[in-house]
């Protein structure tokens, strides 16, 4: 108890992050940190003005405080190097020092980050859904910012799928931005994770953000913008996931629309071009189509002629009545046995998607 509480001290120092890390690296303990005077913060290379500023905040009984919070809001602490700390961040720059977590962390080697514009169109809160949902069919994590629009969509469509998603935030957990989203927060947090490394009481300022960003596409094996304009956050998350190593998708847009002009911008610079999950999963030698087989195989004539139409288009029920000729009575037993089998999914408007 008593070392954790002078890592959550550390932790809140306005210190740079790998000089906190070089002193859970070093032979020093967080307690001795805590215990040394201004003199030996100097002779450790630190500023005068900094030095005494640490000094000042030896206050243990609000960090006592603090750990009674998380206790009551059941969020856990994590420490760099500590056995939970996710292994994506490790060796990233400038890796997060602490990290809170509401919720179950789970292995991220095979994540996806999926993010891009708040206000988007509709056509691309679809894309998103679509993707995420298909995505976390094949048991894929998706990790996303939890902002409107498409970070929304994508949480949205793991979620729908019975997935895990896990949401980084740009604030503290005393803070849940956007407040409209505080319904998608709760299931997230049930059925997945949310991260922040900022202390509960941290407001979502427009600085926190560019931070949080490099840490969804640190977790994440690689990041998929969906609609970005020029100037969009989206883009400082794929700024930060080739910075990290990691890949860069974008699925190209409307070039009339202002929400494609930074995704096509990033696909005229190399990022590979999705217009499909497959075409993200065919990266990493994974198909779609095969983990489909078995259950398309035992379809009847019929029903295939109902799931070639959805994957034409054809997505709701009045349009697939006009193009196969068949009387309602007859399509929606179909439409519900594709649906329990989990190879289409009903949405919004009573519309239809291959899952």
């Amino acid at each position: 108890m008593q070392n954790i509480i002078y890592k959550l001290w550390i932790s809140s120092l306005t210190l740079k992050n790998e000089y906190k890390i070089s002193i859970i690296d070093s032979n020093i303990s967080p307690e001795e940190f805590y215990k040394y005077s201004i003199s030996d913060y100097i002779n450790c290379g630190i500023d005068i003005l900094t030095a005494q500023e640490i000094n000042n905040s030896k206050n243990l009984d609000m960090y006592m405080k603090l750990l009674e919070y998380l206790d009551k809001e059941e969020i856990n602490i994590i420490i760099y190097k500590d056995d939970k700390y996710p292994k994506e961040l490790i060796n990233i720059p400038d890796p997060p020092f602490v990290l809170f977590v509401k919720g179950n962390l789970i292995d991220f080697e095979n994540s996806i980050a999926i993010v891009g514009a708040r206000r988007a169109s509709d056509y691309g809160r679809a894309i998103a859904y679509k993707f995420a949902y298909e995505l976390s069919k094949m048991n894929i994590p998706v990790v996303s910012g939890m902002a409107k629009g498409i970070d929304s969509n994508s949480h949205t469509g793991a979620l729908d799928a019975g997935g895990f998603t896990c949401a980084v935030m740009g604030s503290g957990f005393k803070n849940i931005y956007p407040a409209e989203n505080m319904n998608l927060f709760n299931r997230i947090c049930k059925s997945g994770c949310v991260i922040t490394e900022f202390f509960p009481d941290t407001r979502p300022f427009p600085a926190n953000f560019p931070r949080r960003n490099r840490i969804i596409s640190g977790l994440a094996k690689a990041t998929l913008i969906i609609e970005a304009g020029e100037r969009s956050g989206s883009l400082i998350t794929a700024s930060c996931a080739l910075n990290q190593g990691k890949d860069v998708f974008a699925v190209p847009g409307n070039i009339f629309s202002p929400y494609s002009k930074g995704t096509n911008k990033l696909i005229g610079e190399g990022a590979k071009l999705i217009t499909s999950v497959e075409d993200v999963l065919e990266e990493y030698g994974v198909s779609v189509i095969q983990w489909n087989k078995n259950k398309i195989e035992s379809l009847t004539e019929k029903e295939m002629t109902v799931l070639n139409l959805l994957k034409n288009g054809y997505i709701t029920t009045e349009s697939i009545i006009d193009s196969s000729g068949m009387k309602v009575q007859e399509l929606l037993p179909i439409l519900s046995k594709l649906e329990c089998s989990g190879i289409i999914k009903k949405v919004y408007g009573g519309q239809y998607i291959v899952c």
